[in-house]
């Protein structure tokens, strides 16, 4: 075996150095990029010598063009809308659980947005409870989506207030303007009526979402009302959930 080393270079040597390839440049790839960049600077170049996004025309791209075809799409939209009657712009309202009110303007800037959810949609035909965004009740419901993990003790009042008042989908603050007796609270009972209820109380006055049916339970319609308070530019969570 021999003697061990004497000269400190080699009695602590550094640990080997592992590299990871997957985040290697390719040379080649480099090599290229120079080389074209090289040749635009020595054609004139011009502004194609420097960096800029992909265009319209190149798979992947996107450019002023794409703005231009949406608003022409919208126009679009909005003259056949025109050529409908009130009591049928309120009838396709009705139909997207929609305000039917107002001016013809009015009524078509509404069908132009994203139609909601289908579950929340749902809920109202069936006359069943659905929190409106903003409000405190879909305040507590998106904290309780975004800040509990099913199964898991449930959140306290004190804790689930802040968390809500957080979430910057209440339309007034939670703790209330000290003019009422109600604050953001008040709605909680609410939450938890009817079949399946959208929260549980457990022991020790903890809150949860309800978690079944699956299809219509508390978690459901918090991530459809996480997905509406998105679209409105509420929701200060900073993760967009699918379907924004």
């Amino acid at each position: 075996k021999g003697d061990p080393p004497t000269d400190k270079v080699h009695q602590n040597p550094a640990p080997p150095v592992v590299v990871n390839t997957n985040f290697m440049p390719n040379t080649s790839n480099t090599a290229a990029a120079t080389g074209a960049a090289s040749a635009a600077a020595s054609n004139g170049g011009g502004d194609d010598a420097t960096f800029s996004p992909q265009r319209s025309d190149s798979p992947g791209g996107f450019g002023p063009d794409d703005d231009s075809q949406q608003q022409n799409v919208n126009a679009e939209q909005v003259a056949e809308l025109k050529k409908l009657s009130m009591t049928r712009l309120k009838e396709m309202l009705k139909e997207r659980d929609e305000k039917t009110g107002g001016k013809k303007e009015e009524l078509i800037s509404r069908l132009l947005k994203p139609r909601k959810p289908e579950l929340l949609i749902l809920r109202a035909r069936r006359k069943e409870y659905v929190p409106k965004v903003p409000s405190s009740n879909a305040a507590l419901m998106i904290a309780l989506l975004l800040n509990h993990i099913p199964g898991t003790q449930g959140l306290t009042k004190e804790r689930l207030m802040v968390l809500a008042e957080e979430t910057g989908v209440s339309k007034e603050s939670m703790s209330g303007d000290g003019s009422s007796f109600y604050d953001g609270w008040s709605g909680m009972k609410q939450l938890q009526e009817g079949d399946p209820a959208l929260v549980r109380r457990e022991k020790g006055h903890r809150y949860s979402l309800t978690t079944q049916p699956p299809e219509s339970a508390g978690v459901a319609v918090a991530n459809a009302l996480h997905i509406l308070a998105h679209r409105e530019g509420l929701c200060t969570c900073g993760n967009p959930p699918n379907g924004v």
